[in-house]
């Protein structure tokens, strides 16, 4: 993957400091190059190597994060069960979806859901930069349930 820094504008909190992307991925070489790509384009990450780490991550930092970079295969929890999670905690959150596998397969996730992006892996700094600018620049009001689902838990 190449690290060349894209021409991102990452959104400013009311902290004045740059908003906070998930990033969720098994695989700490790939996750290390996203986050290092993310920083590069002036990102901040939080990042978790599963959905069930994804999930605690998100109810810690809910107010910080904007958007989720989520794979769709993973040990545990799949990108599939914690993408339906994060849905019910904020159901305008900004998800992109990555996964080894082709696009056609995640479509049952991206449904025709706005806010949900999808990239085949390997990806470059500046597809992952422009698709989440593109999910994020969807994102509906914000309506967030702060007690996770009974039957999830």
């Amino acid at each position: 993957m190449p690290a060349s820094a894209p021409e991102a504008v990452p959104l400013e909190s009311a902290r004045g400091r740059a908003d906070a992307i998930l990033v969720v991925d098994d695989e700490e070489s790939f996750r290390a190059t996203v986050v290092r790509q993310l920083s590069n384009a002036g990102y901040r990450t939080i990042e978790a190597t599963d959905g069930s780490e994804a999930i605690k991550q998100f109810a810690e930092h809910q107010d910080e994060i904007i958007a989720v970079l989520l794979d769709l295969v993973m040990p545990n929890t799949s990108g599939g069960e914690t993408l339906a999670m994060l849905r019910y905690y904020d159901p305008a959150l900004p998800i992109v979806v990555t996964s080894g596998y082709s696009e056609r397969d995640a479509l049952s996730l991206r449904q025709t859901e706005r806010g949900v992006g999808f990239l085949g892996k390997p990806f470059t700094a500046t597809e992952l930069t422009t698709e989440l600018r593109r999910v994020i620049s969807e994102r509906r009001p914000k309506h967030r349930h702060s007690t996770p689902p009974k039957p999830l838990f």
